[in-house]
């Protein structure tokens, strides 16, 4: 098999994740608890969430509101996907900060992402290759996960331990040593529980 080299993942934010497939997999706060809050509930929540993320620009989110608005099945359908390659993405990247062997079912749901996007790639006026249609914001995560993973050299993915949490994220700090989603927030509240158990067993 040839092996392809990948334009790198591009950075974003690091309140997202730090890169765009990451941001798709965290558009779900406090995973792990009874209840998680959903950030893409429509076709358009889910473009709007990926150009604030950094995936594709103001051009490309007015296109797809465009087609979404002509074609609201189309849309739900694309909704459907894309929420269908975020849960795969969760458990693969999971399995992966875990040190773990990713379920053969979510590498394949990358794979026929990765490849339906690159059916429909074309080279624009500009001479750059690019989308069009309801799926771009998939294919750009989907292009975007398959980049982090096939790095040799990137910053290693990690998952933040918070008992509700689950966020995942790539570590790019100095020393690699980042260990929470948010010291403020996961780091403050395993800090309080940990201090209250103290208290707890010195008390009994």
């Amino acid at each position: 098999m040839l092996s392809v080299e990948l334009r790198p993942a591009r950075p974003i934010a690091h309140a997202l994740g730090g890169r765009l497939c990451l941001a798709l997999v965290n558009s779900v706060l406090w995973r792990r608890s009874a209840e998680p809050i959903e950030r893409i509930g429509s076709y358009a929540a889910l473009a709007g969430y990926v150009r604030d993320a950094g995936g594709i620009d103001d051009a490309a989110l007015a296109a797809c509101e465009a087609e979404a608005a002509a074609d609201p099945a189309g849309a739900r359908a694309a909704l459907e996907r894309a929420l269908g390659l975020r849960e795969a993405l969760f458990r693969l990247f999971s399995a992966v900060a875990a040190g773990a062997s990713p379920d053969g079912a979510d590498v394949a749901a990358l794979d026929r992402s990765f490849r339906a996007g690159m059916r429909q790639l074309r080279v624009g006026a500009d001479l750059r290759p690019g989308w069009t249609g309801l799926d771009v914001p998939t294919w750009e995560a989907a292009t975007d996960a398959v980049a982090v993973l096939g790095s040799t050299d990137g910053p290693p993915l990690k998952q933040c331990p918070g008992e509700t949490c689950g966020w995942l994220f790539v570590d790019e700090s100095r020393n690699h040593s980042r260990q929470w989603c948010d010291s403020r927030m996961c780091g403050n509240r395993a800090r309080a529980r940990r201090h209250y158990r103290k208290q707890r067993e010195q008390v009994g």
